[in-house]
């Protein structure tokens, strides 16, 4: 069985899935790095400028197909693989425990801009900008469909990474 971590930029899915993945002997995959290893280690943004958001998505669902067939992994979405339909059916499908790690919109805006990688290497998803704004409006579309997804919801806008780790193992696998 997978473990499949589902949530907005920021949210830590990939902090908390390699943790998750040294507790508990898993390997732990990246979707958006594993894209990215497809276009010779471009960012995101750089893909995006290249070939386009249409090119990036079909590689994303073509990912997304890839790791759920396999097992034993804990895999990291993209905040937006859910809204692609093929990924969708495939995470859906998956022998997998999904879990939306949710936070707020103010929390989210406060780790992507203090990550440096982050923000210096994903699009704008809207032409809000990269504030609050556009992190409302994405989770106003995307939101619904996290909850419609996720096995289980952990709101880890108050929890440390080492603190949340300890929750997931206890009370979501």
């Amino acid at each position: 069985m997978n473990i499949i971590l589902i949530g907005y930029r920021g949210c830590g899915k990939t902090t908390l899935g390699r943790m998750l993945a040294e507790r508990l002997w898993m390997t732990f995959v990246d979707v958006d790095d594993e894209i990215c290893k497809q276009f010779d280690n471009k960012t995101i943004a750089q893909i995006w400028k290249d070939h386009g958001e249409a090119t990036f998505r079909s590689a994303e669902v073509e990912v997304a197909r890839d790791l759920c067939q396999k097992q034993q992994l804990i895999i990291g979405l993209g905040g937006g693989t859910l809204m692609q339909k093929g990924a969708h059916e495939a995470v859906v499908q998956a022998d997998a425990v999904r879990i939306y790690l949710k936070c707020e919109p103010q929390t989210l805006l406060q780790r992507i801009e203090g990550d440096s990688h982050s923000s210096g290497s994903r699009p704008n998803l809207t032409d809000l900008g990269d504030g609050i704004k556009e992190i409302q409006a994405m989770l106003a579309m995307r939101e619904p469909v996290y909850q419609a997804v996720a096995d289980k919801v952990l709101d880890i806008t108050h929890f440390e990474p080492e603190e949340a780790v300890r929750y997931l193992i206890d009370r979501c696998l």
